[in-house]
């Protein structure tokens, strides 16, 4: 059975469950015996195909561990033999060996730490054969690298992408990429601000044609974005004894280090970059906007009219793409909300339906909902009661311009008499959104965006 096909029926399983409960919620109703029930075995079924797609994943892993290690013993043996004597002809074959070239014929990075801190004069001065094609080009002597360090393998640097992209509070996952070649990367947007006529697109207008009469002209108004990719690091030293001791452990510690640090300054940036050196959060954005706290409201407080004017605010297309950003502060204030506000009397009423629908509800669901869309708590949200602690955002509307992967470089060098070892991860990349100004509707005066915020309520 293929995992892929077992996690998309899985989720196939999960949807149906999810439009089956919403449909009664929409109604005001609990589910019916006959839909509970089904329900229920939707959930099962999920939970069974998510179940066998991981052990299969695992076991796949398991395998291609244990012959990647088995390969990089026979090539430490001898360097020239890319994948064992009796290994099988055909693809199986093949992709071992491109799986081993794209680590540098390393197992894994410690292996790589050792061989290069092994080139260190003071530690014996052998210069690994595997390391002199990724000697940095600058400064470096392609024997044994006395003046740079060495570049690290594709496969680990790749890893560590992969890891942040996929994290589950990854904002660059959910945001329009673009990859960037040169310098910067310009675009062309419309510059609309309003959908009354002669607005829309910025100036283009139609009209119904009478018979014989001249046509009208109209055309675009036209606004330039520029993507400039920016660095961001990550540097820092290794002692050599780590190093020796616990190679592995110091490899699957780097990539978590790493890959977490380079999500967090992404993320932050996306939502609070001052678009100096960084990208243009949305939180700067003049496309943002503030819902005002309601009368006399309670200080840190969040109330069900604050979320019906912020889903009301927000650009009808997005909708379908929005998700709520939280800050965990605020996830205590979620549980109190309900589906009506106000009682006949205008008093505070504690009936009607949760607005606020918490992670594993409904089966593994892993995220909480208000509105049926997903609420992600984030770092990056302001605390409760502070402008920006619930953002309900459209990633899709803000563009991000990438330079390749991240770059990774380790080096010997820098702090050879503190026996220690310098490892750099750098990553380049700018983003802002695609609208720059709320939009006017066409009927009605309140502006929407694909970025609105809660006030501050202090």
């Amino acid at each position: 059975m293929d995992p892929i096909q077992l996690r998309q029926d899985a989720a196939a399983h999960l949807e149906k469950a999810q439009a089956i409960q919403a449909a009664a919620t929409e109604e005001g109703r609990e589910l019916t015996e006959a839909q509970a029930t089904e329900v229920d075995g939707l959930l099962e079924a999920h939970d069974r195909d998510l179940a066998s797609a991981e052990e299969l994943e695992k076991a796949a892993r398991r395998r291609q561990r244990l012959q990647l290690a088995a390969d990089a013993t026979e090539q430490r043996v001898d360097p020239t033999r890319r994948v064992r004597d009796d290994a099988p002809p055909g693809p199986a074959a093949e992709a071992r060996d491109h799986e081993l070239e794209a680590r540098g014929g390393f197992a894994d990075l410690g292996e790589l730490g050792i061989a290069v801190m092994a080139v260190d004069p003071h530690m014996g001065g052998r210069i690994d054969e595997r390391l002199r094609p990724l000697a940095a080009a600058t400064g470096m002597n392609q024997a044994v690298g006395p003046d740079g360090g060495f570049l690290v393998p594709p496969q680990f640097a790749t890893g560590i992408y992969d890891r942040f992209v996929s994290a589950s509070d990854s904002l660059l996952a959910r945001c329009d990429q673009y990859t960037v070649e040169g310098e910067s990367l310009t675009f062309v947007r419309v510059h609309e601000t309003s959908r009354a006529n002669g607005s829309r697109w910025g100036g283009v207008r139609g009209y119904w044609k009478s018979e014989a009469a001249q046509m009208t002209a109209s055309k675009p108004k036209l606004a330039e974005m520029k993507l400039e990719p920016n660095e961001l690091y990550v540097f820092g030293y290794v002692t050599d004894k780590l190093l020796r001791n616990s190679p592995l452990a110091l490899g699957q510690f780097l990539t978590r280090a790493a890959s977490d640090e380079l999500n967090f300054l992404t993320g932050n940036g996306i939502i609070n970059g001052s678009g100096a050196g960084q990208p243009l959060g949305i939180m700067n954005s003049a496309a943002l906007i503030s819902v005002a706290k309601e009368t006399s409201q309670v200080a840190d407080t969040v109330l069900a009219e604050n979320i019906y004017k912020m889903k009301a605010r927000m650009h009808s297309r997005s909708w379908p793409t929005a998700v709520w950003f939280i800050n965990p502060d605020v996830e205590p204030e979620l549980f109190r909300l309900h589906g009506t506000a106000k009682n006949v009397a205008g008093t505070e009423n504690v009936g009607g339906w949760p607005l606020y629908i918490p992670p594993g509800t409904f089966g593994q669901e892993p995220v909480g909902r208000i509105l049926g869309r997903p609420v992600i708590p984030i770092e990056y949200c302001q605390t409760v009661g502070d402008l920006g602690d619930i953002v309900l955002a459209d990633l899709s509307a803000y563009a991000v311009g990438l330079r390749g992967g991240v770059n990774q470089a380790m080096s010997m060098h820098l702090r050879f008499d503190y026996a220690e070892t310098a490892f750099r991860f750098l990553f380049e990349l700018d983003g802002e959104p695609w609208v720059n100004a709320a939009l006017t509707p066409f009927n009605g005066t309140n502006t929407t965006s694909p970025f609105v915020a809660l006030a501050a309520r202090a």
